[in-house]
């Protein structure tokens, strides 16, 4: 699969958007954002596992509803993590990648 090139602009947009995820990780309460998003994942997988277990069950939709409820919260807690992890590793395209404006 070729590379996708992006104007200057693009690549400006990007990175910044990028900082401010990567600033989220940084701010002091992010320790706590992170064990409450744990807890919450940990509280649902209770809840699906108690409904499976009951003798109604728990039905197709429920499922993808808890499973698209997890991913999302992890979601919402590694984003600002990765972003931060590629700021600190400069990991944006080379210049020879940027089409020019």
């Amino acid at each position: 699969m070729a590379k996708r090139v992006i104007s200057l602009a693009e690549r400006r947009a990007l990175m910044l958007r990028r900082n401010e995820l990567a600033t989220l990780a940084q701010l002091p309460n992010w320790d706590v954002f992170c064990a409450v998003v744990e807890e919450d994942i940990e509280s649902t997988k209770r809840v699906v596992m108690a409904m499976a277990m009951s003798p109604k069950g728990i039905s197709v939709e429920q499922q993808a509803y808890f499973r698209g409820r997890i991913t999302g919260l992890q979601a919402a807690r590694s984003i600002p993590t990765n972003a931060l992890s590629k700021q600190l590793t400069d990991s944006s395209p080379d210049e020879k990648e940027v089409a020019a404006e």
